[in-house]
């Protein structure tokens, strides 16, 4: 299986992305919680139909709160404040945010390449062992980047009232 596909689309979602990095967008406090949320669903559903062996819930554990240290680390790298005028939050990406996001999945597709194509995704296996890790890891990166966001706009707003 090759992944140069894969990472050729990734590069120009994250060239796309990296462009839009100067940009001032608002943020609401309310709304922030949708896609971590959806993603939490879509992943208790999966665990849900092939529930990981022992040694992969460690392994994804281990994975979960790797990205969660990383997701606190990636949400410091946002630029956020209060416009005066209007009293709303605004928040700035960084390139820096953007290029971890994008160096993860990169590696996620590498990992997938060197490991082959799977004989079967039965519980225990290469490709469902990489699917668990992966999907904890994510979990713990976008969590994880939005509470800090979370922490930050809160300590923002009681700060100018």
């Amino acid at each position: 299986m090759t992944v140069i596909g894969p990472l050729l689309t990734l590069a120009i979602i994250v060239a796309i992305r990296l462009r839009r990095t100067g940009l001032e967008r608002p943020m609401s406090l309310r709304s922030m919680w949708i896609a971590p949320g959806l993603y939490l669903l879509a992943v208790t559903i999966l665990v849900a139909k092939n529930p990981p062996t022992a040694s992969s819930w460690m392994v994804a554990l281990v994975a979960l709160a790797l990205g969660a240290a990383l997701g606190w680390q990636r949400g410091q790298l946002f630029d956020l404040r209060l416009d005066p005028s209007t009293g709303r939050l605004l928040k700035r990406r960084s390139p820096a945010a953007v290029l971890l996001l994008g160096g993860v999945i990169a590696l996620r597709f590498i990992a997938g390449g060197l490991l082959g194509a799977p004989a079967s995704m039965e519980p225990g296996s290469s490709a469902m062992l990489l699917t668990d890790v992966t999907m904890a890891f994510l979990l713990g990166l976008l969590g994880f980047t939005r509470i800090e966001l979370y922490v930050r706009a809160r300590r923002l707003l009681q700060a100018h009232g």
